[in-house]
């Protein structure tokens, strides 16, 4: 079984601790501690942990924290670019089967998860359907 999110970030904290590293010592607290706080003090799974790490990460964006972002991209994964979701979607889905194509944006995000969002996943599937 492959280390979580949240066994990672708590290994971070000992990690930081053994270097005297405050600074990520102490943002690995607040992230575990935004983890804690979502799963009543249990592990929570990749995918909620996922949703809060994006969450952190615009947060860090809007008070321009560097370091921030840097330490949330480690644990975020690289969504796929918008060419590789028309791919995938091209070579899995058949958008006719749909009534509305955008109905398939749900299937597409619970299909691939995170790498995929949303917001992304509709634009592609608008431009496949425009052409």
């Amino acid at each position: 079984m492959s280390t979580t999110i949240y066994d990672q970030i708590k290994k971070d904290i000992i990690e930081a601790m053994k270097r005297g590293d405050t600074a990520t010592r102490d943002y690995a607290r607040v992230v575990k501690a935004e983890f804690d706080r979502k799963g009543d003090g249990r592990p929570i799974e990749d995918a909620d942990a996922v949703k809060i790490l994006k969450a952190l990460r615009v947060t860090a964006e809007e008070n321009h924290n560097p370091f921030e972002i840097e330490y949330l991209d480690r644990y975020l994964p690289k969504e796929m670019s918008e060419e590789e979701l028309e791919a995938w979607i091209r070579a899995n889905l058949d958008l006719s089967q749909f009534k509305v194509p955008l109905a398939a944006v749900g299937v597409v995000t619970k299909a691939l998860g995170p790498v995929a969002p949303g917001e992304k996943v509709r634009k592609v599937i608008e431009k496949i359907t425009a052409a």
